[in-house]
This record gives structure tokens, sequence and C-alpha cells, in this order.
């Protein structure tokens, strides 16, 4: 006989992994989350991005910050002259799903 799975009530922030889930706390306990690009080594085309915390100057993983900018967990704080995709850094959304 097949064992009955059981339905995940958890809420989509809660079926996050822990990674995300902590970065974007942080976020909501008042750190803003701020992206720098760093110049490339020889032969890489990714993970050019540099993500860290203000004012507390901790560094971000930019994995998980990037997963929590895509889930729209984290809006920008100012997009600035290039619009939003271009933003520098980045606060807790408002309505964060």
């Amino acid at each position: 006989m097949p064992r009955k799975r059981k339905e995940d009530t958890r809420s989509e922030f809660d079926r996050l992994p822990k990674r995300v889930r902590t970065l974007v706390e942080r976020c909501r306990r008042g750190q803003v989350l701020c992206r720098s690009y760093r110049p490339r080594a020889v032969g890489e085309d990714t993970n050019v991005l540099n993500y860290w915390f203000e004012p507390s100057g901790l560094p971000a993983p930019a994995i998980s910050a990037t997963e929590a900018i895509e889930r729209g967990y984290l809006a920008p704080q100012d997009a600035g002259l290039f619009s939003d995709g271009n933003a520098q850094s980045f606060i807790a959304a408002p309505a964060s799903p």
C-alpha cells in the first residue's frame, strides 16, 4: 500500500532555502543589500557580481541574492539612471510574496 504524502502547508517564503530566507530576513531588519561588479579573471564569463550588506559590511552569497531578487522578495531601493535592472541596492519588498 503506497504511503500517503503529507501536504506541505508552509508558505512560499518558508519553502525557500534557508540561505535565501536568512538574506531576506536581514533586509527586513533594516540591512540594505548592495551589488557591485568586479573585474573578470582571465577566461571567466560568469559570477562577476559581489553582494554585501550595509551598514554591517557582511558579505552576501551571490546565488542567494540573485534568487531573492528574482523571486520578488527584494526590491530595488533606487532604480537610478538606468532603471530597475541596473539597481545597485535592494531592500525588502514592501509586500513580500
